[in-house]
């Protein structure tokens, strides 16, 4: 016979009761314990992103820049294709460029103009906020006048709409400068000097936008020139020069070995200030660009849209002149051959031409070197409008690092951080999709196994 203690009786009726009051708590679901593990999915995706990212900028090593003369400028082939959100060479410079370019012309449906500078490797894209900002309206949004300097480092704008003014811009450091000038004026850098320490600015009277005549290029003005100092002090205006006051071009012969002048009478050889006549009474044609001397001073390409002349210099004095056919850059007689345009001097003996394929909606730019001797042209690259149909137009080169140029593909293209932050945050996002679908077939292949 067992003895029972009723306490113990009594306790156990107690926790029996207590233990029936209890609410039943339902065992956790498969849905509810993957809702508490998202942390180390989002982890490894967050790894796998920044792998993705970093090891291309670790793979592919500095590389020495071209300015410097530890290796020639790189034309990028494929060219670079048109980004909406570049970083900017004011808060984000890259160094030296070879050229700068409008990206997208007028204002299309899925792209904008941009002001546009790729640098001396070919391998960064930098929008110029400057040149955008001095827009106007006639333009239709296309930024304002740009010209680069010899040796890549400083972008002189200009603006239109008589209201234009002068700025200079560091690609070094992003530090932009600007000059005083009178009001009621359009603006347009028409040439540096062969130092790049001065910058030649045209002034006139009237709106200069280049869509004033039906063709889309702008009329030929005559400008009244000044000289910009960049080593002199803030606030210095440019220097008035009434001697070249009938200019319509200025070329820079060589470092520090004068000017070439156009003017409608003609063209004459100054001094390097602009201040003294060396030579007068050169025939050398219409057009005169800021890079149509070439390295070695003896010879100017003049002219455009196809009809372009070579004159040779010595001393002073023009010894002949040579017309170039720039149809051989095209095997569409009607379409690119009549828009051939010189951009500068690859060497002493050939020129970098500009072409467009107008056989479809979007201009597809050519450049071509061509040997003006003998006037073979060698196709060097295509710049592809891609799927926004963004053209490239108003170029200008860095005549210094352009010589000697060699075509290259740079890899991938540095944008800036804000591209690199969207491609991250892409990245993430689609890793984590990946292992979230193959977390939920490995579940439903458990549960059909389970069944």
């Amino acid at each position: 016979m067992t003895v029972t203690d009723p306490r113990e009786d009594r306790a156990l009726r107690a926790l029996r009761r207590l233990l029936a009051d209890l609410p039943e708590v339902p065992p956790a679901s498969p849905a509810g314990r993957e809702r508490r593990r998202p942390v180390g999915a989002l982890l490894l995706a967050a790894v796998v992103a920044a792998l993705l990212l970093v090891l291309p900028l670790l793979l592919s090593g500095p590389t020495p820049s071209p300015s410097g003369g530890a290796a020639p400028a790189t034309l990028p082939d494929p060219f670079p294709a048109y980004a909406h959100l570049p970083a900017t060479v004011e808060r984000s410079p890259a160094g030296p460029a070879l050229m700068v370019f409008t990206h997208g012309y007028g204002v299309e449906f899925m792209d904008y103009p941009q002001a546009i500078a790729v640098g001396a490797d070919g391998g960064t894209y930098r929008r110029l906020d400057t040149a955008d900002d001095a827009s106007v309206r006639s333009d239709q949004g296309d930024p304002g006048p740009m010209l680069l300097s010899p040796d890549g480092r400083s972008v002189a704008v200009g603006g239109r709409g008589n209201d234009g003014c002068l700025a200079t811009v560091s690609l070094e450091d992003g530090s932009v400068r600007t000059w005083p000038l009178p009001d009621g004026r359009s603006t347009t850098p028409l040439a540096w000097s062969g130092d790049g320490r001065s910058v030649f600015v045209g002034l006139v009277e009237d709106d200069t936008h280049r869509y004033s005549s039906l063709d889309g290029a702008p009329p030929r003005v005559v400008y009244d020139v000044r000289r910009a100092d960049l080593d002199a002090p803030e606030g210095t205006e440019p220097v008035r020069l009434p001697e070249v006051a009938a200019a319509t071009g200025i070329a820079p012969l060589a470092r520090d070995g004068g000017l070439i002048v156009s003017t409608g009478y003609g063209a004459e050889l100054r001094s390097a200030d602009g201040m003294q006549v060396v030579a007068t009474g050169l025939d050398l044609g219409l057009d005169l660009g800021p890079t149509a001397v070439s390295p070695d001073g003896r010879r100017v390409v003049t002219g455009g849209a196809g009809s372009v002349q070579v004159s040779t210099l010595d001393g002073g004095a023009l010894t002949s002149t040579d017309p170039l056919d720039l149809s051989v850059t095209t095997d569409r007689p009607a379409g690119a051959g009549r828009m051939a345009e010189p951009l500068g001097w690859l060497a002493a003996d050939r020129i970098l031409v500009s072409t467009y394929d107008t056989e479809t909606a979007a201009l597809r730019l050519h450049l071509w070197s061509v040997d003006v001797d003998s006037g073979a042209a060698q196709e060097l690259l295509v710049a592809e409008p891609g799927w926004t149909g963004a053209a490239v137009g108003e170029i200008s080169v860095a005549a210094d690092l352009l010589d000697g140029a060699e075509v290259g593909d740079p890899g991938m293209v540095d944008r800036g951080r804000v591209l690199m932050l969207l491609r991250g945050a892409l990245l993430v996002a689609l890793v984590a999709l990946v292992l979230r679908a193959v977390r939920q077939a490995g579940a439903a292949r458990q549960a059909y196994r389970d069944a």
